[in-house]
């Protein structure tokens, strides 16, 4: 009977500590997610500084811009690259590759005014369950 209620107790203590690491996943996810979309908007500032202009909306077209060297290095006024992608960040190589957020989606980056207000486009995440919904990660 002791040994029933050591395991009920060791597995209620379990059950809590999984949980609660479960959260903290969540949370650093969540946390990485805000973060590349702060580091997206400073690439973004750097490459409007010399264009003028933002890259085309699609998150494949912000990534050339942003890092593809042999694809812009014949450009004059291409300082780049403006960021720099670890692997893990890209669905991908540069040249054909997409940054997927902390849950392995794609951003997803629109910009309908190029020339429009600061910033004139909007980087979001689809969040934890990939659905335009409520837990969008956005720097709108």
């Amino acid at each position: 009977m002791e040994m029933l209620a050591v395991i009920a107790i060791i597995s209620v203590l379990m059950g809590i500590i999984l949980s609660g690491g479960n959260q903290a996943k969540q949370r650093a996810r969540i946390y990485k997610t805000r973060a590349m979309i702060a580091s997206l908007e400073t690439a973004l500032a750097l490459y409007h500084t010399d264009f003028g202009a933002y890259p085309a909306a699609g998150n494949q077209s912000m990534v050339n811009d942003l890092a593809d060297v042999a694809a812009n290095s014949s450009n004059a006024d291409w300082h780049g690259p403006y960021m720099s992608f670890k692997a893990a960040d890209l669905n991908g190589p540069i040249t054909t590759g997409t940054v997927i957020d902390a849950w392995g989606n794609d951003y997803v980056y629109n910009n309908p005014h190029p020339l429009g207000a600061i910033p004139p486009y909007e980087i979001r995440s689809l969040g934890p369950d990939a659905l335009d919904a409520a837990d969008d990660i956005s720097n709108l």
